[in-house]
Formats: C-alpha cells, structure tokens, sequence
C-alpha cells in the first residue's frame, strides 16, 4: 500500500484515518454514498507532488481516486474505499489572471462559485459551470454546460481551454496544448472524461461579459401551467439561438406531500436590457396560462460570484442541502413535444403509483430539462462528444433522500421508470444519441454516444498515453473510455 510511503514522504499532506483533517477531506463529495473511507487522503499542492503520488501508486499497484469538487453523485466516481488512496484536490487551488487578461488559470481545487469570485468586478468571465458548489475539472472533463453555451458551446469547447498541465500515467508533468505534442490529448481531455491524465491546472479563455440579469421564476399551480411550462421549453430549444445572450434552466420538481409537480426556471440573460418578446420572454409568465408568482421571474442585475455563493451555503456542513444520498441519470431525447410529455408524464405519474415520496425521509426530486440549441451544438462541433447539429434536450433526472436503507427502493424504481422512458420514446422516435457525461447514472453507455469514429479516436489516444491502464484499471471510478 502506498499510504506508508507517501506519509514517511509527505507527512503535513497526507491523512490516515486517525489524523486530524481526514473526516473533513471525505466528507467533502456532495452525495454522502460518496463518503467511503479510503486508506489514507493525499492532498498535493502542485504536479510535482502529485507526479511522485502517480509513480508511487503505479509501483505499489494501489488503487485510487481523484477528486475535484465532488458534485458527481456516483458513490466511486471521486473517492474511494480503504483498498485504496483518495488524491484531493483540495490544495491545487490556483486562480489566477494572465497579465493580458485574456487567460484564467484555474487548478482543480477550487469550485466554480471560487472562480467567479475571484473574476468578480473584472467584467470578465468564462464559459463556467452554473452552480457555485460544483468543482471545475469534473465539468470540464465532462465538456460543461454554462450560461453561456447557448453562443460559446460547451465549456471545454471551441479552443475555450487553451491549455492543461496534466501529470501522464508515468508521472510526466506535460503542458497540453492544441498545436504542441500533445495536440490529440488536448483533444481527448475535452469530453473524454478522466481515463486519460490528472489536470493540475486548466487555462481558460476569458472574455467581456459584464454583470448579468437572472432570476429564479415560480410559476402558480394552474391547470395551465404544466402545458404552457412544457412548450416555453420546447420553443426555447428550438428558437432560443434568436437570442444567444439568453440562458434557462427549467426544472419540474416534486416533494413530500405533493399531489402534482412544481414548476420553475432559473433565466439568466448577458446584457443590460432583457427581450420583451421571444423565447427566453415566454418564461417571465405574464400570459393567462403561465403566471410567474410574486414578481419571481423579474430579472435583476446579479454577479455569478453573488449568485454562486446564495446557492453553495446551501450544501457546506450544516446547510439545508448537506448530508443527503444523491441520484442523477440523464435522458437525451430529440427537441419534440411528444418526447417532452413522454418523460414528463411517464417519471411523475409513475412517481406518484410508486408511494415513494411520502414515506422516505428527505425525499425530493425533479427533472431539469437542459435544452440544446442547434447553435450550441455546433460551437460545440470540435469535441469528443460528436455532437449532431439539431435541437434537443438533456433532462437530468435528480433524486435526493436520506438513509441508506432506501437506497435499493430508489434504485429499483429508476430502473423501472427508466426502462419505461426509453420504451415510449423508441416508440415515437423521441430519442436523441448523446448521453452527457456529468449528468449520467452509473451504467449508461457514455462513450458509445460519442459515435463510433470518435470513440476509435478515444481509444487509440488512451493507449498511446496510457499503455499500462493506470488510470482504467487502478484508478477504476468515473466512465472509462477503455470499457465502452
């Protein structure tokens, strides 16, 4: 086992279960199946450290995980039991401007409400995540759906990361860049996921962006507003690149003692002065059949860095979001109403036959419906991920509960529910081939979405970086390439 010497190496870093600092360390994944006791934590604060960690690892033959924000709720994603070691990225914590401006360098360390912190009064910004408490590298590995990828694409596309430094399976530090040695590897990391290297440092283009407009729009429990909800998101994945500077997030939501879901959108808007007519207008819910309540979809001027931090309070130790089980799965389907109702209809009614919300402590759950632009698809064209050019929707499928005694009736009814989706929409032709990374249920077939020429591609490029599988069999959490 490499904890005996990684702690003679590195005492101050490294945390055995007894230490004071290991319970903090992990504990920090946001979904508590991801608390799993690993045999030591290592925490470097740069590539060097985290080189000699790799070859220790490598020669001792000792599994291991690396975590960055800790979002994914997948319980071995970004952690590990006490078979192995757990890399935090708690240390590598970079933020920092290049003198120009036009570049951010970011580690892996720090969550994207940090980052947007730290750009906060610069009028600038990049194409980031959308929630304060999710890490940096999971969604960029991933590609990362931003505010603004509905004009820029997704977060790790379009030559938005300039370069990584990236310890490689033998311990290589290697600056990875589009036009070096590394061009097909800066290619990989862009979607691929994390059987490739361990980023220790993102470089990101920024750009002008100012301060925003957003709200968080409540909509009145009307016989109307489901269907008026569900078309103002249809429009918006068809029509919505009329206005690239708009962005939605539509989420459908259910609780204890609801006898019908709620519904919400969070609208965010680059620019001093908000559409009075058109696709992201839809959503202030002035009509008769959509009523926005309490003047909740007004938009007003608010920085991501302000934003972001209303929301993490919510998940830090002691917040109203901290210490629950978590679930994500992700349904891709192709930008028609039938297929909106179908997953719509199909996950609440099968809910609510279920009894599940009612006697499960701290049960919620909701569908956010990330619609796909056919603009974002194509600023997204570059990447791993093979998107096609048409309008569609990536509905997050998101589960929170309490106690691990419910784990398997969550499960089940997933995949029963699921297992219905995926029926119905075959059965129209509802359904869209991209399962996006971040938000997919251990077991979906990432990689295979990608199209077969982009998954040939993956794979040689993992076998020319990572001939002896460090990061596919030793380090096993997270989609590999190598197994799709």
């Amino acid at each position: 086992m490499a904890c005996a010497l990684l702690k003679q190496t590195y005492p101050n870093i490294t945390f055995l279960p007894d230490d004071e600092g290991y319970k903090a360390e992990n504990e920090v994944s946001w979904s508590t199946q991801a608390w799993l006791g690993p045999a030591c934590i290592f925490t470097p604060p740069s590539a060097n450290e985290l080189s000699f960690a790799v070859k220790a690892l490598t020669n001792t033959s000792t599994p291991f995980a690396m975590r960055g924000g800790g979002h994914m709720p997948i319980a071995d994603a970004a952690n590990i039991n006490s078979t192995g070691v757990l890399i935090s990225s708690t240390k590598l914590n970079t933020l920092k401007l290049s003198e120009d401006k036009g570049t951010m360098s970011i580690g892996p360390g720090p969550r994207w409400g940090d980052v947007f912190t730290y750009l906060d009064g610069t009028d600038l910004t990049i194409v980031g995540g959308r929630l304060g408490p999710v890490g940096v590298p999971g969604l960029l590995l991933g590609g990362g759906i931003s505010y603004y990828s509905y004009k820029h694409g997704l977060g790790s596309a379009g030559g938005k990361i300039k370069s990584y430094e990236a310890v490689l399976a033998d311990g290589t530090i290697a600056t990875v860049t589009g036009d070096n040695e590394y061009s097909d590897l800066h290619w990989a990391l862009r979607g691929g996921g994390n059987s490739f290297a361990l980023i220790t440092r993102f470089d990101l283009q920024t750009f002008y962006a100012g301060t925003p407009l957003m709200a968080e729009a409540k909509y009145a429990e009307t016989e109307s507003t489901k269907d008026a909800w569900l078309a103002a998101v249809l429009n918006f994945a068809l029509n919505g690149d009329q206005d690239t500077a708009a962005a939605i997030t539509p989420v459908a939501r259910w609780g204890p003692n609801f006898t019908a879901p709620s519904y919400e959108s969070t609208l965010f808007y680059n620019g001093t002065v908000a559409p009075t007519t058109g696709p992201f207008a839809s959503f202030y819910g002035n009509g008769t059949e959509l009523q926005a309540v309490n003047g909740s979809s007004t938009l007003r001027p608010i920085t991501l860095a302000a934003y972001g931090k209303a929301v993490r309070e919510a998940f830090k130790p002691g917040g109203l979001g901290y210490g629950f089980r978590q679930k994500f799965r992700v349904v891709s389907t192709k930008a028609t109403k039938e297929a909106l109702d179908i997953v719509h209809d199909t996950f609440f009614s099968k809910l609510e036959e279920s009894g599940i919300p009612n006697p499960l402590p701290g049960f919620f759950t909701g569908l956010a419906f990330n619609a796909v632009t056919k603009t974002m698809a194509e600023q997204s064209a570059d990447s791993p991920q093979g998107l096609d050019p048409e309008p569609a929707f990536w509905v997050e499928e998101s589960l929170t509960w309490k106690n691990e005694a419910d784990d398997a009736e969550i499960e089940e009814w997933v995949r029963s529910v699921n297992k219905e989706i995926e029926k119905r929409l075959v059965e129209v032709d509802g359904k869209s081939r991209y399962v996006y990374l971040n938000d997919a249920d251990k077991g979906q077939e990432v990689f295979k979405a990608y199209g077969e020429e982009n998954l040939t591609r993956l794979k040689e490029i993992r076998g020319k970086y990572d001939p002896g599988r460090v990061f596919t069999d030793l380090m096993p959490g997270g989609f590999k390439v190598e197994h799709s």
